[in-house]
């Protein structure tokens, strides 16, 4: 590359036509000094994570541009080398347009002083306390579905009254009540079904891409499908007690008490016993205090409930056929229970059937976090997959991550000047990037790029957890498919705030590996992010947004930063943005293949634990910003 003078001397004369004495060497600047520069053109080359921080030099008013990266910036480490391309004039400089900053890992200050954000008081939420609690607590979408799941009842019961009115037959009988309690146990079973769930995600979280904005902004919602399943078991729970109590009053009324009716009897109050058992467990507050125990009595309660529901079935078909003369076979196929009961056993079956014991390699990032490799399939972003040791007692959930795609080559090709093609595509915008060595070119990346396969994060949070990271498994149980969750629904907005706090990050690099054009703006708070997760993480999270805000948790002024106030920052500061400020969006069309206001961010996704999620919905929502985030029954 040649010496400084050297190369000194070939600037001064093609910029002046004489030679000047070359400047004295500055010392070099301190890393936490470059919080006030101007970040590389990232949109054109979205691949390339390095960014150009302008140094003042104190000769001419010259800024010579020095090329570091990520890596760079953690490690204190800054090149001294710079070519005569890197060195442009103050006035080509002020005509670019104004980049925001990047910065690698928060220090001790402020988040929104140190990313340029306003940091004034948030506006007020809008309407009443009751307003807002009537629109976004009380009348949230979850529970919405599940008034309807309640409406849709009470249109069957009134139903049922009106014919048998007009027909003057009895109002209620006990058999039309058992058709309603296992209708709605199917609906509440098959809702929560992986492939339902998937197809679901399709519809509406894939396939609404091109409806206007109002429309996505609500089909988003989809993850809040488990009000159909708490609407659907509450219903049935109030229906079978209505089925119990005609049930008791048909048996004392029809005669004496017989071993088959006895047995009716203990079968049909011990399954009120298992149902009321399941919704006070599956109340929000007690699911929280005793997630083990709700998981525990879901699982092996729910399981004996559904042996019980096909005994009584069996004994009232069989009491039936001796009070009636009706064959036990007959009365049995001609009966909507067995048939939905058959429904519901398939439903409880079919995950186990897909239980497998895998091939699995563990990845250790750090002594509180490990990543699990596994080839046997590839997945979708947003998914998440079971995973046990021990699977008859305890499944975790956890959000895949897609192998990502192989790393291009590198540039090779350098013209007489010793520029590489893409350096001198730079030189054209008047910000030209350093020659780099391959080493110092080349991010940190997710380990088995372009091969077949997914990875997980497990981080501490917990024993099972703890016992996966100090010792690794080499295999491992999966169980069913993987499954969409409420990630999924960052692809209909774009751009898009991502925010995460902690391993939370994990779900959300698979929208960043799978869809590395997909604009978005991250957010991500956690404890000593570098220690903890690695380089390949941090260079992942700047590639796909050179602006992405990290909060280092472990620093005392940044324990607790407010996320709704950065969130809520971001999104302001995205109205006077445009294409150009978000990689892979400049001279496209968003998804919806409009061009106006193609920069403003449309959403935002939070991936955390449940009270952070909800303050951050609420904080946002009720202020208008749209927000997303998984609920305790997503």
């Amino acid at each position: 590359m040649g010496s400084p003078d050297s190369q000194w001397s070939e600037f001064s004369d093609r910029s002046r036509g004489t030679a000047l004495p070359p400047p004295t060497p500055l010392p070099l600047p301190n890393v936490e000094d470059l919080t006030d520069c101007e970040s590389d053109d990232s949109d054109t080359e979205p691949n390339d994570t390095y960014i150009t921080r302008p140094t003042r030099a104190f000769f001419l008013g010259i800024r010579a541009s020095r090329l570091i990266s990520p890596r760079d910036l953690e490690e204190g480490r800054l090149s001294r080398v710079a070519s005569s391309e890197t060195l442009v004039g103050d006035m080509d400089i002020e005509k670019e347009k104004s980049k925001a900053k990047s910065r690698v890992l928060l220090p001790e200050s402020d988040p929104l002083e140190y990313h340029g954000l306003d940091s004034s008081p948030l506006p007020p939420k809008k309407g009443s306390r009751l307003y807002r609690y009537l629109r976004w607590n009380f009348g949230s979408v979850y529970r919405r579905i599940f008034c309807l799941a309640f409406l849709g009842n009470f249109a069957a019961l009134a139903f049922l009254a009106i014919s048998s009115f007009v027909e003057g037959k009895k109002l209620l009988t006990f058999q039309q009540a058992g058709v309603a309690v296992t209708a709605n146990i199917t609906a509440a079973m098959l809702v929560r079904n992986e492939h339902i769930v998937n197809a679901l995600f399709w519809v509406f979280g894939t396939w609404t891409k091109r409806l206007p904005y109002w429309a996505r902004k609500l089909v988003a919602k989809v993850y809040s499908y488990g009000g159909i399943h708490s609407g659907g078991a509450v219903a049935g729970t109030f229906w079978y007690i209505a089925f119990l109590v005609l049930l008791t009053a048909e048996l004392q009324a029809s005669g004496p008490l017989s071993v088959i009716r006895s047995w009716i009897y203990f079968v049909s109050y011990f399954i009120l016993f298992l149902l009321v058992s399941m919704l006070i467990s599956a109340h929000p507050r007690l699911r929280v205090l005793m997630h083990n125990w709700f998981e525990g009595i879901h699982r092996y309660m729910g399981w004996l409930a559904v042996l019980l529901f096909w005994a009584q079935n069996m004994l009232l078909t069989a009491d039936a056929g001796q009070t009636n003369g009706v064959p036990f076979g007959k009365a049995l196929l001609v009966s909507p229970n067995f048939w939905m009961l058959v429904i519901i056993t398939l439903i409880v079956i079919y995950p186990w059937t897909r239980m497998r014991l895998r091939d699995v390699e563990a990845e250790v990032l750090s002594e509180h976090c490990v990543k699990l490799n596994f080839n046997y399939r590839d997945v979708h972003y947003g998914q998440a997959i079971r995973l046990t040791d021990a699977p008859l007692s305890e499944t975790h959930a956890f959000g895949v991550i897609p192998f990502p795609r192989a790393p291009k080559p590198a540039t090779i090709s350098t013209s007489s000047t010793g520029m590489s093609e893409k350096s001198r595509k730079f030189s054209n915008k008047s910000l030209v990037p350093a020659r780099k060595t391959q080493s110092e070119s080349t991010p940190s990346v997710l380990s088995h790029a372009g091969e077949r396969g997914f990875s997980v994060i497990v981080s501490n949070a917990g024993d099972w957890t703890k016992k996966i990271i100090r010792d690794p498994p080499k295999k491992i149980y999966t169980r069913g498919t993987p499954q969409f969750g409420v990630l999924r629904v960052a692809g209909l907005f774009e751009p898009c705030i991502i925010i995460a706090t902690g391993s939370g990050i994990a779900p959300c690099l698979s929208l960043f590996v799978q869809k590395p054009d997909h604009p978005v703006r991250i957010i991500w708070s956690t404890k000593a992010p570098m220690e903890t997760y690695g380089q390949a993480v941090i260079d992942l999270l700047y590639q796909t947004d050179p602006r992405a805000i990290i909060i280092d948790t472990s620093k005392g002024a940044n324990k607790r930063p407010d996320l709704v106030k950065i969130a809520y920052r971001v999104w302001e500061q995205s109205r006077t943005e445009g294409p150009a400020d978000y990689a892979g969006l400049e001279g496209r069309r968003n998804i919806t293949g409009r061009k106006e206001n193609v920069g403003q961010c449309e959403a935002v996704v939070i991936i955390s634990n449940q009270k952070v999620t909800k303050k951050v919905v609420y904080g946002l929502e009720t202020r208008g910003v749209p927000a997303y985030g998984a609920i305790f029954d997503s």
